[in-house]
């Protein structure tokens, strides 16, 4: 952004750093409103529905362990946290007709959506950095910013990689209370 105002001529690199530049602005800016206003929705919620919220997250949860492996004990039916006790049916879905059935996916994603426009703008910026660092700056200067954006990738990739597997999860959990405050 700043490479127009210095007196740059107006090249394809610098159009291409500013329009990645701005554009992560843009998407993480974004990401940060929705990231409230979402934490706000969720801060909103009744104590019945984050009691929903968090028996239908599990029982989700279960349902894909189950299906990721087969030979796992089903839960028993009455730790089915869909159950309801006093009636003893399975709760259900309510039938969305009319315009609630596009809005009721669109309001959801729009609670899930904020992380995955953080990653879109995180993209653009470090995209464009690279496209000012490697079109504007020396050879030395490129190879350091390069080195220290790729220096963090297997940090990125090793928290995605943690997934689901709860032996995992229980491990880094204890290496972490290991670790904690030994900075």
């Amino acid at each position: 952004m700043g490479t127009t105002l210095n007196g740059l001529p107006d090249t394809t690199s610098v159009r291409a750093t500013n329009a990645f530049y701005l554009s992560g602005l843009i998407l993480d800016l974004m990401a940060a409103c929705l990231a409230f206003l979402s934490s706000r929705w969720f801060q909103r919620l009744t104590n019945d529905e984050k009691n929903f919220l968090q028996d239908t997250f599990t029982a989700r949860a279960a349902e894909r362990v189950q299906r990721a492996d087969p030979t796992t004990s089903k839960p028993k039916p009455n730790s089915n946290p869909r159950h309801d006790q006093e009636n003893g049916e399975i709760l259900k879905e309510q039938q969305l007709c009319g315009i609630e059935r596009l809005l009721i996916p669109w309001y959801s994603l729009s609670l899930f959506i904020p992380v995955v426009f953080l990653e879109l703008g995180a993209v653009c910026i470090v995209a464009g950095l690279y496209t000012y660092t490697w079109s504007q700056q020396s050879l030395p200067v490129a190879l350091v910013v390069s080195f220290a954006g790729i220096s963090t990738i297997p940090f990125v990739i090793g928290v995605v990689a943690i997934g689901t597997v709860e032996k995992r999860r229980r491990n880094i959990i204890l290496q972490l209370s290991r670790i904690q405050g030994d900075w």
